[in-house]
């Protein structure tokens, strides 16, 4: 199950700044730039949905396998599409709708095979395995881009999570995985993931950003920026996500989130107020760390908050804030920038950034026990 986590979310990485500086080459619109990141989280969302209910009726493991071969086998359609606005972003989509059935199966099942005392941890592994493409992929996928092509980039994108997917049906198959509870659909055990998911919806929309516009914003301090800038926050985040996973254990899910929300917020301040190589590591450095501290803790506060037969409904829910949050702030982003430029919109950034910081403090303090009077 890593070795397909590690092979599609290194698809993921490769194309997630690849994709957008792809429909720029081709003449795209900044509209059409942002969508070729809204498309794809747009899609996920949707199959995020949709495998939550499938899971009642297929097994988690064979929709593994099944995502896996589909974003392999769309990746290898890029490098049929050219230069084709319409055909690369009906391709990405597809792409967010494989990636969307995976990112529930994985989660789901790494928390189902889990033991709650130790779930935190358990995670922070996953997280890892799930963080450590975006450590050299973003970086990589825009590299191979501007230097041997991007078809290169399509081919060693598809083909691990080809070979990962055709693999894990073939396992299962011989040694079918072990049972876990059965997942149930019961919306009342969803008031209480809300708040944690708007936390998550807001810190995305900055991610959505900066995938789409990253290499843009960063363009005068030099070509090197967007590769040094991805570099430094894909490292930071594959670190912080299992000490976020021991910390989670420890201290508990929602102060966790708190300080990383936090963090992420300085590092949006830092990216669109300085200039310079000590600038962009810093922004790198805790954006990245309070985004992989978030995808941990609140996962594991979702699941405090559910029992077993409602941990599917709760990994789609992290998963749907998550890529929810992504499209959204992409989308927004591109359509505002159209308008007042990349520098007046980036402003924002800080401020939605602020506002994920304030929701999550709220949830922390509505959260914690209150004292009873003797």
């Amino acid at each position: 199950m890593l070795a397909v986590t590690l092979a599609v979310f290194t698809n993921l990485a490769m194309f997630q700044a690849l994709l957008p500086v792809q429909v720029a080459h081709s003449g795209g619109s900044k509209l059409e730039v942002g969508e070729a990141t809204s498309f794809f989280s747009a899609a996920t969302v949707a199959c995020e949905v949709l495998t939550v209910f499938l899971a009642t009726r297929i097994g988690m493991a064979y929709l593994l396998a099944a995502g896996a071969l589909v974003i392999g086998v769309a990746t290898l359609g890029y490098a049929m599409a050219s230069d084709s606005i319409p055909a690369l972003l009906a391709l990405t989509a597809v792409r967010g709708g494989a990636f969307g059935v995976d990112v529930v199966t994985t989660s789901y099942l790494v928390a189902a095979y889990a033991a709650p005392s130790g779930r935190g941890r358990a995670l922070g592994v996953y997280g890892l395995a799930v963080s450590l493409p975006a450590t050299f992929g973003i970086s990589l996928g825009l590299m191979i881009q501007s230097t041997l092509g991007p078809n290169l980039a399509f081919l060693l994108g598809a083909i691990p999570a080809v070979l990962a997917g055709g693999g894990f049906a073939s396992v299962i198959r011989r040694s079918p995985p072990p049972a876990v509870t059965p997942p149930r659909i019961r919306f009342g055990a969803l008031p209480p993931l809300l708040p944690v998911a708007a936390t998550i919806v807001l810190m995305t929309m900055t991610y959505g950003v900066l995938l789409s516009f990253g290499p843009a914003l960063v363009a005068a301090d030099g070509a090197a920026a967007a590769p040094l800038l991805f570099l430094v926050f894909g490292i930071a985040r594959a670190i912080s996500r299992p000490v976020a996973g021991v910390l989670c254990d420890r201290l508990g899910s929602v102060p966790v989130s708190v300080a990383s929300a936090v963090l992420l917020a300085a590092g949006c301040f830092v990216l669109v107020s300085w200039t310079g190589s000590a600038a962009l590591v810093t922004a790198a450095t805790l954006y990245g760390v309070g985004l992989g501290g978030i995808s941990n803790a609140a996962y594991v506060a979702m699941l405090d908050r559910s029992d077993a037969s409602s941990q599917a409904l709760a990994s789609a829910t992290w998963s749907i804030a998550f890529d929810g949050g992504v499209a959204v702030g992409s989308a927004t982003f591109a359509a505002i920038a159209e308008g007042v430029g990349l520098a007046g919109a980036a402003v924002l950034l800080p401020v939605v950034a602020g506002v994920a910081s304030a929701v999550a403090l709220g949830d922390w303090a509505f959260s914690r026990p209150r004292p009873t009077a003797n």
